[in-house]
């Protein structure tokens, strides 16, 4: 066994985990014009975590490696929750499809509370609440009949929005499937984080390393 192949292949499949997590903090975080790209970002490089794993086939030996990881893909493919990420990568993939919805209330909320939020820099033709990424704001012309969106936060007391997948299947628990978008792309991130860590466990050359695990907040 080739161990600086290994050791190079365990740290590409941490680069791409992480790059899977800046998408989630890109869906925690930022602006919410950027959460279709952080969430394409967890969809896609998640699932490519355990494709650059499979590399380690040809290094280890097809027999090792897959005494190991045919229990860890069976249990993933058992999985409700994670076969349905698989899928939505692949409709993304394919046909550029990302099955979210938005969910929301709106409480105590009239006109006159309008003047009492952050205002945007110059002069709005109209306030929204709730669009496609769950961001709510203002909308402003910059000329030529073009338009522009100012997000801003709203308090809770006046209403919240979140994107949620609408096409989760039936065998996904009810705890789940009330769950909005970025809470489940955490919980499926922790579980292929485990998968990177038992490989860094099984395969190492220096095993005393403990496996690296990253926690978003």
């Amino acid at each position: 066994m080739n161990e600086q192949s290994v050791v190079v292949a365990l740290k590409r499949a941490q680069e791409v985990l992480d790059t899977a997590y800046f998408g989630l903090r890109a869906l925690k975080q930022s602006d919410p014009s950027q959460k279709s790209a952080g969430l394409r970002n967890v969809l896609v490089f998640g699932r490519s975590v355990t494709f650059v794993i499979q590399n380690l086939r040809s290094i280890v030996g097809e027999q090792r490696f897959n005494s190991w990881y045919e229990p860890i893909q069976a249990s993933l493919r058992a999985d409700p929750l994670m076969k349905y990420f698989v899928e939505a990568r692949n409709n993304l993939e394919k046909q550029g499809r990302l099955d979210v919805a938005v969910s929301g209330v709106v409480k105590n909320f009239s006109s006159s509370d309008l003047p009492k939020l952050e205002q945007p820099p110059f002069q709005a033709t109209s306030f929204f609440m709730g669009d496609s990424n769950g961001g709510s704001g203002w909308e402003m012309d910059i000329g030529g009949g073009e338009t522009i969106k100012y997000y801003i936060a709203i308090p809770q007391s006046i209403g919240r929005f979140e994107q949620v997948f609408h096409s989760l299947p039936e065998n996904i628990s009810s705890e789940l499937r009330n769950l909005p978008v970025v809470e489940l792309c955490e919980i499926y991130l922790r579980e292929i984080a485990k998968v990177v860590a038992e490989a860094k466990k099984e395969f190492s050359p220096h095993p005393s390393e403990r496996p690296h695990l990253r926690v978003v907040k």
